[in-house]
């Protein structure tokens, strides 16, 4: 069955419920169906639920660009791309650069990546006219993918993930082409990462947003127990990721409301100057004296 049909029987069911026995009614109502449909009456029951058009909203074709970070062969995409993709509805597409170590990372040689992934977002544009994109990126990928949005305005993500991230919480995203809002834009934070941290102290244009958030209108941050990489678990995809990707319904974590404050140093650390602009100037004053001594200067 098309999933514009299920659908379409799914709201017939549920207009005639009452209110208060809609919950169970649905629970029943998925039983009765195979386990290979149940994610998109899950979606379709969250849309009856907005007062959206099931129908309407299921013809239109979704596709997800997932982004990798940085060192990894990310096979947390082929993963995802299992657990979120549905038939018909739901292309989920991984995509990736060429293998970057922590030299790369940390130096200037970013933009082939930026160049790639550019190309790429383009191309899934052009193979799939009129489809919603949505873009889920982890870590270095989240610093590509602000760089998109900036320099690429014919991309046109409606939806946006980032988890791990790296954009500096400063990050303007009242200056894009294309505007995103609380609703569009997620920041999901792992109150245990301290990469981004590292990321921004040790180099230049990143920043600790997947550390403590971008506390700002514009992005909903997340906050979750996890470590740099532990939101790829099927248990996250099914509970977070998938009601963000079918109609942008967004979640709450838990953890929102009894996450600790983050340890001292982590936070003295986030407010810290690149370490690159420190020690050039420890460099620099190292050679002035050097040559002072030696009568050279």
């Amino acid at each position: 069955m098309k999933p514009e049909d299920l659908l379409g029987k799914l709201k017939e069911f549920l207009s005639g419920i009452p209110d208060n026995e809609v919950v169970s009614a649905f629970r029943g109502y998925k039983a009765a169906h195979p386990k290979e449909q149940h994610s998109i009456l899950e979606v379709g029951f969250d849309l009856f639920c907005d007062g959206l058009d099931l129908a309407a909203t299921a013809t239109k074709l979704t596709v997800v660009a997932l982004l990798h970070g940085i060192r990894t062969s990310a096979g947390w995409q082929e993963k995802a791309r299992s657990a979120l993709e549905v038939r018909n509805s739901v292309k989920v597409v991984p995509i990736g650069y060429r293998y970057m170590d922590v030299v790369r990372f940390l130096g200037p040689w970013r933009g082939h990546a930026v160049e790639r992934i550019t190309r790429e977002l383009r191309d899934l544009q052009r193979l799939n006219p009129g489809c919603e994109l949505v873009v889920m990126a982890h870590s270095f990928g989240t610093y590509v993918i602000s760089k998109i949005l900036k320099d690429a305005p014919d991309i046109r993500i409606q939806r946006l993930l980032l988890c791990g991230s790296i954009i500096p919480a400063v990050y303007r995203w009242d200056q894009l082409p294309h505007e995103f809002t609380d609703k569009t834009c997620v920041n999901e934070v792992g109150t245990r990462d301290v990469w981004p941290v590292f990321a921004r102290v040790a180099s230049w244009g990143y920043g600790e947003s997947g550390s403590f958030g971008f506390k700002t209108a514009r992005v909903t941050d997340r906050f979750f127990d996890y470590g740099h990489s532990d939101f790829f678990t099927d248990e996250h995809f099914e509970t977070f990721w998938k009601p963000f990707i079918a109609h942008g319904h967004v979640t709450p974590s838990p953890w929102d409301s009894t996450r600790p404050t983050p340890p001292w140093l982590l936070s003295v650390l986030g407010g810290f100057p690149m370490i690159k602009g420190v020690l050039f100037i420890l460099v620099g004053g190292a050679i002035f004296f050097a040559l002072r001594l030696l009568g050279l200067y």
